[in-house]
């Protein structure tokens, strides 16, 4: 066997594992762990391995990003609408542009 040969599976099964670890990492505290710190305020038999706190978990992120998402519009918004005020222009809302007077 060459020794490129054993290198690249050595090199695999390294990736592999640290694959797996972050898989894990991501899928059992950001999803399943949020999922269950949601549900048990409002059961006492939630399994913390089920589908529903997968479910919960997943509709949080979900959520946060799309509200990530239209926060950073809203705020871009407005800070291109201060920049036209600013700079003494006016701004033309149906159109969405800044007109310099």
């Amino acid at each position: 066997m060459p020794i490129g040969e054993i290198a690249g599976e050595l090199l695999g099964g390294v990736f592999k594992i640290i694959g797996r670890a972050i898989a894990e990492i991501i899928i059992e505290l950001c999803i399943k762990g949020l999922g269950y710190l949601i549900c048990r305020p409002f059961s006492r038999s939630v399994n913390p391995d089920g589908l529903l706190v997968v479910a919960v978990g997943i509709l949080f992120w979900v959520i946060i990003l799309v509200s990530l998402y239209f926060s950073y519009e809203f705020i871009s918004f407005h800070v291109e609408l201060d920049r036209c005020l600013d700079s003494g222009g006016s701004y033309n809302y149906s159109t969405g542009e800044c007109i310099k007077t």
